[in-house]
């Protein structure tokens, strides 16, 4: 899920004038809070809202929430939406989140609007037990407290506090951190164990103080959170091995799909160094009746259709390579005419191969000689999740070959990408069917997967591994967080932009990508924001993406590195010349850093660095001596060290 860092999001707005306060809420879209902030130590205390049914038999939360509408306005965030115990039988919530002097304070309502029978409605708080195993806990009503040990082993009751308590205070062995909480009514309070479902968490179940839900039942609770403590601010040791070339990555690219009528779209290809692009192919647009009306006469002044021309002509013009993919075929081409174009899991009939052929086909053959321009390769886009075509392994297969032998008729050079699947946990099978059939190798030309979710590394690990023995580039297509971040616009904050950071490293520490291409470099999920007078304002996460765009050597080798520290992660590049950069991405508090391996010419680093109060800043030269530097990392940030002289890695212009 994305997070949205209320603070940061403020300054965000304000143009990252100020850093991070103390304490900061970090929530997924529908208001879950998944993380506090601990002067840059982000702890996972998270939050729901559950109504479970009579006899606990299902639990509904605000991941399954319906409806759900953010604002922000006023210094607070809301969330307002419908859970729904039992289908057709909402209770309807609201909850607004502040934050204020090292306080997050949260206001929810919830209305019953319907006649199911329930346990009763619960506000849910989930603590880390690897942080506060063998603490204590404490519930308390003003007058009386109730106290126990936080079990460091799974207990054989499930429940070991409870009691009608107006705040609660939970505290790690040594004292450090501790949570307090404080609720409005007092509410009856329920402390367990969550081990015997294979959750390493406890929970502290807050039931509303209402007796019995019937449909006009309406209830109110205020909770305020403090987390208090110190940050880790240990150094960390880094190396670098740079006799020791891991893999060649041509760089990092985007999405050019939707939204690219947007100013965005071509303030990113001027600004940005774009190594790899992927763009849409809107055959709904191109031939969208049956009918023998010749598909040109469709390119018309100020269409999409003729937009996407254009953009890929742009884009072949700066020399970038590019995939195009298909989302949608037209509505006559599918079994289920009718259901539009925000409809999952499409299929067409197999006599219609020969029409959708043609549509491709000519679509590329008409770009090809009107515009003078040819992908390089070509998908459906996710075809394993029918987002929207949907094909199973072996129909996947079959369409690489079906349409990479009509490519190589029509004399095309466009190649086929073999999965651009969803995401990378364990889908890798997905293209084992045409990788272990010679036929349809023939036509491919790279293996991509969408890193939507993100992976463990032997999962990515599995996609590199799968590349290597096809001798095909991997590629990730879609380079993403959360899928549904769009809603309320929860990736235009820092704490979004720290993940897309961290999964950037990831992806080259771990899957080995020839290039990535992030969703997107248009107004969808827009990295830069557009003013109601039409001013351009790059957000964070603009900055940040322009570290690995910029400041990464084309076409580099990827170097062996290490680091000591799990909250610092290291990668190197050496490109031509040669040229040396190493991107430190720091996920925890302020920390000293000692770089360790630099090649012996390098004498001095260019520095640049973004943070919640910095954005793309330079810093003062950093010294080497005997190949090593230290240097000073910034609470949440990312620290780029190069030898690329100020001015350099502006975007090719062929």
């Amino acid at each position: 899920m994305s997070g949205t860092s209320i603070a940061a999001a403020a300054a965000v707005g304000l143009g990252l004038g100020q850093a991070l306060a103390a304490t900061l809420a970090h929530t997924d879209r529908n208001g879950r809070i998944r993380a506090l902030d601990l002067l840059g130590e982000s702890v996972e205390i998270r939050t729901d809202l559950r109504i479970p049914t009579q006899g606990w038999k299902k639990i509904p939360n605000l991941d399954t929430a319906k409806g759900v509408k953010a604002t922000h306005g006023d210094g607070a965030w809301k969330w307002a939406g419908t859970v729904e115990p039992e289908p057709g039988q909402p209770f309807r919530f609201e909850q607004t989140l502040r934050q204020d002097a090292g306080e997050v304070r949260l206001s929810l309502r919830v209305a019953c609007e319907g006649d199911v029978k329930v346990e009763g409605v619960y506000f849910w708080l989930d603590l880390p037990i690897a942080l506060f195993g063998g603490g204590t806990c404490e519930l308390s009503d003003g007058s009386a407290a109730k106290t126990a040990q936080m079990p460091p082993e799974r207990p054989a009751s499930r429940h070991f506090l409870a009691a009608n308590a107006r705040r609660a205070e939970f505290a790690a062995p040594s004292g450090k951190p501790t949570l307090a909480v404080a609720v409005n009514p007092a509410c009856h309070v329920t402390v367990q164990d969550n081990r015997e479902w294979n959750t390493p968490t406890y929970s502290a179940l807050v039931r509303f103080p209402v007796a019995q839900w019937q449909k006009g039942t309406t209830a109110m609770l205020e909770v305020t959170l403090r987390l208090a403590g110190e940050a880790d601010q240990s150094p960390a040791t880094l190396t670098l091995d740079a006799s020791k070339a891991r893999y060649r990555l041509d760089g990092f690219g985007g999405n050019y799909c939707f939204g690219i009528e947007s100013p965005v779209s071509h303030y990113t290809l001027d600004n940005l160094r774009v190594a790899w692009a992927r763009t849409e192919m809107t055959l709904s647009e191109w031939k969208p009746q049956n009918d023998n009306a010749p598909p040109e006469a469709n390119d018309q002044p100020d269409t999409n259709l003729r937009r996407e021309f254009l953009l890929t002509q742009e884009i072949q013009r700066k020399g970038i390579p590019y995939v195009i993919s298909i989302w949608h075929l037209p509505e006559w081409l599918y079994t289920d005419p009718g259901k539009g174009p925000a409809a999952f899991g499409r299929r067409f009939a197999p006599e219609r191969w020969p029409e959708v052929l043609e549509c491709i086909g000519s679509y590329l053959l008409y770009a090809k000689k009107q515009y003078g321009v040819e992908p390089d390769l070509f998908s459906f886009n996710e075809p394993d999740g029918g987002v929207r075509v949907k094909f199973s392994a072996e129909e996947h297969r079959d369409a690489i070959k079906r349409i990479g032998a009509h490519f190589e008729k029509l004399g095309l050079k466009t190649r086929m990408l073999l999965a651009d699947v969803c995401h990378a946990r364990g889908t890798h099978t997905y293209a084992l069917p045409a990788a272990n059939d010679p036929e349809a190798l023939r036509y491919v030309g790279g293996l991509s997967f969408h890193s939507w979710g993100g992976a463990k590394p032997e999962e990515y690990a599995a996609w590199s591994d799968l590349a290597d023995k096809l001798k095909v580039p991997l590629l990730v297509a879609e380079l993403g967080v959360d899928a549904w971040a769009w809603r309320g616009a929860a990736y235009n904050t820092f704490d979004y932009a720290l993940r897309e950071v961290r999964m950037y490293q990831e992806l080259v520490l771990h899957a080995r990508p020839r290039g990535t291409m992030q969703w997107e470099f248009t107004s969808d999920y827009g990295t830069v924001r557009v003013e109601k007078d039409g001013t351009l304002v790059p957000t964070v996460r603009f900055w940040f993406v322009k570290h690995f765009c910029n400041l990464t050597p084309p076409k580099a080798d990827v170097l062996a590195t290490s680091s000591d520290n799990p909250k610092v992660l290291l990668t190197a590049f050496r490109g031509e010349g040669p040229v040396y950069t190493l991107h430190i991405a720091s996920f925890g508090a302020a920390r000293e850093a000692t770089i360790a391996g630099l090649p012996p010419e390098v004498k001095s680093l260019r520095a640049v660095q973004t943070s919640a109060a910095d954005s793309f800043k330079e810093l003062p030269a950093v010294p080497v001596e005997a190949g090593a530097a230290r240097v000073q990392l910034a609470q949440q940030s990312l620290l780029t060290l190069t030898t690329m002289p100020a001015g350099a890695g502006i975007p090719d212009s062929r």
